[in-house]
């Protein structure tokens, strides 16, 4: 069964690509950090520059070690572990030169998350379960004020970044108010939450449809015209979207064909003097 590669995996096959085509052997081990070792500044350069390094130092062997999600010590009560099961949380590659290991580590964004929360200070005992701690912000603000910060913050973040995954920025979003959303939280703010996302989410799919539309006010005259010229009074909505689809005009919402149809099918009288 395939999947979908992520960003770690996409970032594994570029390492193991361009180490192998310049010449280096690979070796693989669980065991990296037992080398006392020095991490390559990324501010000098990506993984290329740290191998140019490696070769201009002699060096013709790396050792990779790559970690996924079970691998790592963490505990799963306080974490939807399951959406991390098999996912790469860190990779390292590293040469040994005089017995002192140089390494050039990359990690998930999800496992820098995790760890910068740290269970003594974010947890607290609450009726015999550990619940994350709310924030003011949080209890405070009623679901209009905390939907407005959210589609505030969309548009100032992502409006340019089509086709963004809205549930990712909302997770962004409460990582942003310091509620990480992996972590247990109180059923009360919980259910806020889950208030405000299906509120944001509404306000940014009548965002969407509203701007189709009017996409389509401005392309309506050519349209009406292409369908005059046909001079087909028993118009539908089969006939409409193969018309569409020919002219590669996509329409994600179901209103926006129905606004078509409706423009269309009175125009058209009006021309052929049904009215």
């Amino acid at each position: 069964m395939s999947y979908m590669k992520d960003e770690m995996d996409k970032s594994l096959d570029n390492i193991v690509n361009y180490a192998k085509s310049n010449g280096f052997n690979i070796y693989y081990s669980m065991d990296i950090d037992i080398v006392i070792n020095f991490e390559w500044d990324k501010r000098m350069g990506n993984v290329k520059e740290f191998l140019k390094n490696a070769r201009n130092n002699k060096i013709n062997s790396l050792v990779l070690s790559i970690k996924r999600f079970e691998d790592e010590d963490i505990d799963y009560s306080y974490i939807n572990y399951k959406k991390f099961i098999n996912k790469i949380a860190e990779i390292d590659l590293m040469y040994i030169m005089n017995d002192v290991g140089y390494k050039y580590h990359e990690e998930a964004k999800w496992f820098t998350e995790i760890n910068t929360l740290t269970i003594d200070d974010l947890l607290g005992d609450y009726n015999d379960k550990k619940i994350l701690p709310l924030t003011k912000e949080i209890n405070e603000k009623s679901i209009d004020a905390l939907s407005d910060d959210m589609v505030k913050y969309i548009n100032e973040e992502f409006l340019d970044i089509p086709n963004s995954d809205i549930n990712e920025i909302i997770r962004r979003f409460w990582l942003y108010k310091g509620i990480n959303l992996d972590f247990a939280i109180e059923t009360d703010i919980k259910n806020k939450i889950d208030a405000v996302n299906k509120n944001v989410k509404d306000i940014i799919k009548n965002e969407k449809q509203n701007d189709e539309k009017n996409k389509l006010y401005k392309l309506m005259p050519s349209i009406i015209s292409d369908f005059a010229k046909i001079k087909k009074d028993d118009i539908n909505m089969d006939y409409i979207k193969k018309y569409l689809a020919d002219n590669n005009i996509k329409i994600k919402y179901k209103q926006n064909i129905n606004f078509i149809y409706n423009e269309l099918t009175r125009e058209l009288k009006i021309k052929n003097d049904k009215y």
